[in-house]
């Protein structure tokens, strides 16, 4: 946890110590591109509705889901590419993270492990251990172009809230702007200015809304924003 904190402070431009109160990270030296709108109660948004014909039945359970995926079914996000990745991580958790692609995964390829180790430190910041979180993405498979087709993002969400509906988590973290327009349907930096609730099935689950980890490895200025998001998260979650 120690060393997760400190990683996370240090990639995030922080140095000084951190004791039981809340401090305010983001005074000094950060530029905040987010709308300048004030902190409001979580907002309930309307969801994407299911397809009324998929192409096939939605498996009822996560471990069927997972042998679909790497079978190659027509399932939505699993075609665009000829190697898929199924979600990862425990089928009953507090936390769920959705990115659009499955590069958040701990591989061998460096951009997926920088991403990875990334994440880690980041939920790890606030005292979330990712090996108790499922994770799972938009795409099953990786697009030619590096990028899920927007024409394509109803079909993506509707299925992600059909995972979701089968994981029931606690609360959600929605990494990156195409999750977060498919998910909550919604531009990533308006979504960040508060935490949002996904009501479907029953469930109203709390929703974060932050940068990709690769945006933050692209443009490392914006850490200290994810950090302010994560602080809003963690007082939250911890209620």
């Amino acid at each position: 946890m120690v060393e997760s904190l400190s990683g996370w402070w240090e990639l995030a431009g922080v140095d000084s110590a951190v004791g039981e109160s809340t401090l305010d990270l983001l005074a000094q030296d950060a530029v905040d591109t987010s709308p300048n709108m004030p902190i409001a109660p979580a907002v309930e948004k309307q969801q994407a509705e299911a397809p009324a014909t998929p192409s096939i039945m939605w498996p009822s359970d996560i471990a069927a889901l997972r042998e679909m995926v790497a079978s190659g079914a027509p399932l939505p996000g699993n075609a665009y590419g000829p190697v898929r990745f199924p979600s990862v991580g425990p089928v009953s958790c507090d936390v769920m993270v959705i990115s659009d692609l499955p590069d958040i995964l701990p591989t061998p390829e460096t951009n997926m492990a920088l991403n990875a180790d990334l994440l880690h430190r980041m939920l790890g910041a606030i005292g979330i251990d990712i090996a108790q979180c499922h994770c799972t993405w938009l795409a099953t498979s990786i697009p030619s172009t590096g990028e899920v087709p927007e024409n394509d993002l109803p079909d993506l969400a509707a299925f992600m809230l059909h995972q979701i509906k089968l994981i029931r988590p606690k609360s959600l973290v929605i990494l990156g702007s195409a999750a977060c327009k498919a998910v909550l349907s919604e531009e990533l930096m308006h979504a960040r200015a508060e935490l949002r609730n996904v009501s479907h099935d029953g469930l109203n689950i709390t929703t974060l809304a932050t940068f990709h980890p690769r945006t933050l490895i692209a443009r490392p200025a914006m850490k200290k924003q994810a950090w302010r998001d994560l602080q809003m998260f963690a007082k939250r979650v911890r209620q």
